[in-house]
């Protein structure tokens, strides 16, 4: 070959210096343009690769889920664009590590396509991976454009970094970072950014100085310094000009949501409920509900089980219904009432009583996740007002609130009224504040600053949201917040719509604390806290001095009007935001064609209204999920088990409904009937199917063993919160007043916990004892206690050892057993026969059967001849139910909530302290009392020495000016009770130990005699010996400050000359047998 002329020269050169080209050459140069290799396959490494290799793969096995019409995961794998956008968690090819992207992970792990779905065969996932691996070249351009920076790649860090004292609750320096427009306006020393230059920008100087955030106070705010790649991010925007473009966000539209498709909609549960006919039946049955339950009895050949016996009846009514136990007159009453409305009459008249809303508003109060404390850190610190929303959700019940109106009072009460306007705080303005409380109650220790970082906030928002789509929709949305739901069509992109609604109120940029006060919290930081309270209670309170210690408050949340932009995290990861969204509701409840509108509240009005819409919607008549849920929710507490078993699950790995019409009835029946909840108590416990007997025959056993067709009633053990109330309404001992603050609880050093002992509170239902997350009630853990965490839709139900345990050898127990024998004696007499009998109508509501008769007799007899040959009395410990001090140097001052401190006026400059104890010693009015005396817990070893004196009842909230007004004038000495001598290191005298007193003479068990047989109540008063001495002593009250947990208690012995005490003390051990019984623990 002869090189051509007019060639470039260095290919001359080339040519030259290789000589004439072999003619083999010039034939496969002229074989490599024919079309033969033209059509040689591809390289991985070319895009052709992927474009005939890899697409009809994607498009074979992805397109379905992945492709231009639906697009799950907001993955679009049908164009090059979509698989270069990725999808909800970020870029799903990895350009400096293959392995490392997860198109490669969810490919060569086969994690894709889903199982059912088609699978990838070996040759296919080699494909793939040869793609990837070679660098996962698509046609176009073979690397993606720079991503263009704009606002929303910078403000986030801003957000999370700057704006805690540069937002919304602090305008430190005047400067706002929450906006560009702020940044270029700036504060104090000029704009935050110079757009071109960031090496001007006054924001990057006090970054790389590291200014701010200031070091020295970033965890005193609860935040963490920018990091380099953050510091790179601003810069080059800064550079770039700090461009700001208007992106929608994302909101659903009228076009359509590619993520959700018509086919998910049609899944059960995510369709309205339409009311189906009522089912025909073999057996004629009048009752819509026994319809349903009879049609699938009949399918699997059963009845309906006989109807139970009125007794059963009424006790399973009023357990139901109040969790309480009938007295013997109402079971009696009902039995012999032959009205042919007598079940419906005894349905609502304990439906109107005031302890219907104690037990059903511990359902819901379950399910909201209520707490009186916060959580999380070992403090567990106490929340001091949320007891207000314990008390409204109880009257909400008692009233009969409709449940749509309750839960948008809940959702969005502070949205309904312009409460900050109001001439007048009503008790409905109110209710509507206290109610949203709902949305607060998850654990939360962000008022404090080391647990108060973005991601701690963002955890609470998180629990909220479960707690919402648990407790109110059925779903489990929370696995939604880091991918697109594993099973239900609820993509990523609906939860942050959804965190996107509470926003206005729960903003983790502008974040309320869940209280204030704490040693490390700013002094500006704002609490969780309005002081909208009745304008009856804040006058009261100033009347009262309005001190502001004791300023009355409602634990709230409230819309603030700025709500910062909503980015879908990536992963759930707060620090790579990635779309913008806008408030919105789950696609797949909606026709994914509706925009979810939100407008404030009313004209004028600064809230967004985005919480109210959202209340709104889930209220709506055809809302598919809000009253099926709550209906079946209401089954389950009255049979047992709900229609649907998952009861915060109606998801596709939900249970199936075991009776979807009845389920879809009922839903329409509780719209219908305006959200009436005691409407659906009537209605299904007027049914056949309520009213049946629990007894179970061989046949129902073998066809239905696990009872799901209802083919008898369940046989139900009560739970934690109805045993510890009835074991003190049978012994006589319940104490109805409702509502208030929460009784204390105290802890021994065995780790028992009871309510504190020596008040009256301590009889109190368990509903109103304090909800401390990491110190329940004993009783109460032993018997399944609610765990919230956030909250609890089912408690779990044990047989375990510690139960029992408990109910032996409790001490509370064992003391209402006493009073339980003390009503029997009172009741039936001395005659044994008839306390065997009275003891089991109290107690099971029925007369024993004659077995139970009999082995009852004997045991009581051989109880009596053990306890006769016992060689001393009885010991009765009491605990005081009120221990304070008054101070003559303060004498308008309460000193209640404290020590019992007992000083001599040589100590004091002439100013004594005296202590004040009493007692309720109304059980010891039968006794004859051979023995008394005082033990008190010693807190200082120091010479000591006192007397006592038995002085006028009613000594809470004591004053000196009282005392020494009221009781000293009409006070009776005591010889020996109540007197303590110590000397300094002497024996009893070290911190933590019980000192008891001398011993009461005959002349002191008369008064206390008297006392037990007059009103009831014992008041003792300690006073230091008037010798010129300088005496102090702190007794330990049990409860506050630096207890040793020893409450100062009056320990008796009854006199074994009473003829009737073997027999009183034998009665009192059958009571306490028959607390561990089936008849009194069992429901049927």
């Amino acid at each position: 070959m002869i090189a051509n002329a007019s060639q470039p020269a260095a290919t001359r050169k080339r040519s030259s210096i290789l000589g004439p080209v072999p003619c083999v050459l010039i034939a496969l140069a002229a074989l490599a343009a024919s079309p033969v290799l033209a059509e040689m396959p591809p390289e991985p490494s070319d895009a052709a690769w992927f474009e005939q290799r890899v697409q009809p793969i994607f498009e074979t096995y992805c397109y379905h889920c992945h492709g231009a019409e639906t697009q799950k995961s907001a993955l679009n794998l049908s164009t090059p664009a979509g698989i270069r956008a990725g999808g909800e968690s970020g870029a799903i090819l990895d350009a400096e590590d293959a392995s490392a992207g997860t198109l490669y992970e969810y490919v060569h792990e086969r994690i894709m396509p889903p199982e059912g779905e088609g699978e990838l065969g070996d040759e296919d996932i080699d494909v793939i991976v040869q793609w990837i691996q070679a660098g996962g070249k698509l046609p176009g351009a073979t690397l993606p454009e720079e991503k263009k920076l704009t606002q929303h790649h910078v403000l986030p860090t801003l957000l999370l970094r700057c704006a805690i004292c540069h937002g919304r609750q602090r305008l430190e320096g005047g400067l706002d970072v929450r906006s560009v427009a702020g940044l270029l306006k700036g504060g104090d020393s000029g704009p935050a950014i110079v757009p071109g230059k960031p090496e001007e920008s006054l924001l990057l100087k006090k970054i790389h100085a590291e200014e701010m955030p200031p070091r020295k106070t970033l965890a005193f705010y609860s935040v963490r310094p920018v990091t380099e790649h953050e510091i790179g991010t601003i810069t080059r925007w800064i550079a770039a000009g700090a461009p700001e473009v208007d992106v929608a966000p994302d909101v659903a539209t009228t076009d359509g949501d590619p993520l959700v498709t018509d086919e998910d909609r049609q899944f059960w549960a995510f369709q309205p409920p339409k009311a189906p006919a009522l089912p025909q039946t073999n057996t004629p049955v009048e009752h819509p509900v026994d319809a349903f339950v009879q049609a699938r009895l009949e399918d699997a050949g059963l009845p309906l089980a006989p109807l139970a016996d009125r007794r059963t009846l009424v006790r399973r009514v009023y357990f139901d219904l109040m969790g309480l136990p009938p007295t013997p007159e109402e079971v009696q009453a009902f039995a012999a009432d032959q009205r042919p409305d007598a079940y419906e009459r005894l349905i609502d008249r304990v439906l109107a009583s005031p302890h219907y809303g104690e037990r059903w508003g511990q359902y819901w109060l379950d399910v909201a996740g209520y707490s009186d404390s916060e959580g999380i850190q070992n403090a567990d610190d106490v929340r001091p007002h949320v007891w207000r929303y314990r008390d409204y959700v109880i009257r909400a019940f008692n009233d009969d609130k409709p449940y749509d109106r309750f839960l948008l009072e809940q959702l969005a009460g502070d949205e309904l009224v312009d409460y900050e306007h109001a001439p007048e705080i009503t008790t409905e303005i109110y209710d509507n504040l206290v109610a949203t409380a709902f949305l607060r109650l998850a654990p939360d220790a962000t008022y404090s600053p080391i647990t108060g970082f973005a991601a701690d906030r963002l955890e609470v928002i998180d629990d909220e949201i479960e707690v919402l789509g648990s407790a109110v929709l059925g779903l489990t949305i929370k696995c939604a917040r880091c991918h697109t739901h594993k099973f239900d069509p609820i993509p990523q992109r609906d939860y942050y719509r959804l965190a996107a609604t509470l926003k206005g109120a729960l903003d983790e940029h502008d974040w309320l604390a869940s209280r204030t006060g704490g040693p490390d919290q700013p002094e500006d930081a704002v609490p969780a806290l309005l002081p909208y309270v009745t304008s009856e209670e804040r006058a009261a309170w100033q009347t009262a001095g309005g001190k502001p210690e004791n300023q009355p408050k409602i634990r709230a949340v409230w819309d603030r009007g700025e709500p910062s932009p909503t980015y879908i995290l990536q992963r759930g990861n707060y620090l790579t935001p990635s779309k913008l969204v806008g408030p919105g509701v789950p696609s797949v409840l909606t026709d994914g064609k509706t925009p979810f509108d939100v407008e404030p509240p009313w004209p004028g009005s600064y809230k967004t209204g985005r919480r109210l819409a959202l209340a709104k919607w889930i209220t709506r008549d055809d809302h598919p999920l809000t009253a099926r849920v709550m209906v079946n929710r209401i089954w389950k507490h009255h049979f047992g088990e709900g229609i649907v078993r998952t009861l915060d699950n109606f998801g596709t790995t939900g249970a199936p409904p075991t009776h979807p019409e009845l389920l879809d009835w009922m839903a329409v029946y509780f719209v219908e009937h305006g959200y009436s909840i005691k409407q659906m108590h009537r209605l299904l416990m007027t049914s056949h199917a309520y009213r049946q007997s629990s007894q179970v025959t061989p046949e129902a056993d073998r066809l239905d063993p696990d009872n799901r067709l209802l083919s008898r009633m369940p046989l139900l053990r009560m739970q934690g919160e109805v045993l510890r109330d009835s074991l003190l309404a049978v012994a006589g001992r319940l104490d109805p007043t409702p509502f208030g603050k929460p009784d204390g609880l105290v802890s021994n050093v065995e780790g028992l916990v009871t309510v504190e002992p020596g008040s009256q509170a301590q009889y109190r239902r368990s509903i109103y004892a304090l909800k401390r997350r990491t110190q329940p009630l004993t009783i109460l853990q032993s018997f399944d206690v609610a765990g919230m965490d956030p909250n609890c839709i089912e408690r779990r139900e044990s047989i375990v050892a510690p139960q029992a345990l408990h109910l032996k050898n409790n001490a509370l127990v064992r003391e209402l057993a006493r009073s339980l024998a003390e009503r029997l004696w009172r009741e039936a007499g001395a005659d044994r026969t008839e306390q065997i009998r009275r003891a089991y109508w109290i107690t099971a509501g029925r007369p024993p059967t004659v077995e139970e008769s009999e082995i009852a007799l004997a045991g009581l007899q051989e109880l009596e001849a053990e306890w006769a040959r016992e060689p001393s009395g009885r010991r009765y410990e009491l605990a005081a139910t009120t221990h304070l001090w008054v101070r003559e140097s303060a004498p308008d001052t309460v000193y209640e909530n404290d020590l019992v401190s007992v000083w001599s006026s040589a100590s004091t400059d002439g100013a004594r302290r005296v202590g004040v104890l009493e007692f309720d010693v109304s059980q010891l009015a039968h006794l004859t009392l051979r023995e008394a005396h005082l033990e008190l817990g010693v807190l200082a070893d120091t010479p000591f020495a006192q007397t006592a004196a038995v002085v006028p009842p009613g000594t809470e909230q004591l004053t000196w000016n009282r005392f020494a007004g009221e009781k000293l004038p009409n006070a009776r000495s005591l010889e020996q009770l109540g007197r303590v001598t110590l000397a300094e290191g002497g024996p009893g005298t070290a911190p933590g130990t019980v000192q008891r007193s001398e011993a009461a003479t005959a002349h002191d068990l008369q008064l206390v005699q008297e006392a037990a047989r007059g009103d009831g109540k014992l008041a003792v008063a300690l006073m230091a010996d008037e010798n010129g001495k300088a005496y102090r002593q702190d007794w330990d009250d049990g409860v506050h400050g630096s207890t040793r947990g020893n409450v100062p208690r009056l320990v008796v012995y009854d006199d074994r000359t009473d003829p009737t005490a073997a027999q009183r003390h034998a009665l009192e051990n059958l009571c306490h047998a028959l607390f561990n019984s089936a008849a009194f623990l069992y429901i049927d």
